[in-house]
């Protein structure tokens, strides 16, 4: 079976020979988050068309990448830089951004390791049998407590519980120590 990081290393190497479209499509999404998140809000109009510039900046240099790794940094430090400038060209146009380089730098480095664990968070939930994403869903994006679970998948509570328990399990296996304690946060709140 192809692991989420196998299918990225795979799209990548097509990447290198030129052929963008499969490795684009898989990266885009999570690094217009990241870019949006980095962005104050009159500007993150624009997080597309950071991406859009790291990933052509990543297809000039592809050579020099032998990872999907140094790839991700590559992507992370263009689109940080293109985020700086943007909020540079801004603040000569005469409006004021609250936020100092320190307190970027700072955020930058927490969306970040943010954007990463949730990387990884969603790839390890994509590995898992359709009965525990589907409990993830629920968890994650329907925001469900125990009750609604319960009703929606026609168990008890307590078999909400142990299916939770069950599905922490599997995660810890496949999770850093900081996407699991956000998993366990998220799962269990």
């Amino acid at each position: 079976m192809l692991t989420h990081q196998d299918s990225h290393e795979q799209a990548y190497r097509k990447f290198i020979e030129g052929e963008i479209t499969d490795f684009y499509d898989r990266i885009y999404p999570s690094l217009v988050i990241f870019a949006r998140r980095l962005l104050t809000e009159p500007l993150a109009y624009l997080a597309e068309d950071c991406v859009q510039d790291a990933v052509f900046q990543l297809y000039e240099h592809r050579g020099e990448m032998d990872s999907v790794a140094k790839a991700k940094a590559f992507l992370y430090t263009c689109i940080h830089n293109e985020v700086i400038s943007y909020i540079r060209k801004d603040n000569s146009r005469g409006r004021y951004v609250v936020q100092n380089a320190d307190d970027f730098e700072h955020d930058f480095s927490m969306e970040l390791i943010r954007q990463e664990t949730l990387d990884q968070l969603l790839a390890a939930v994509s590995a898992l049998p359709d009965d525990m994403q589907e409990l993830c869903h629920s968890i994650f994006v329907k925001g469900m407590k125990n009750a609604e679970i319960a009703r929606e998948m026609h168990i008890s509570e307590s078999g909400v519980k142990k299916k939770k328990k069950r599905l922490l399990d599997m995660l810890r296996a496949s999770l850093s120590a900081e996407a699991y304690l956000l998993a366990a946060w998220m799962v269990m709140r």
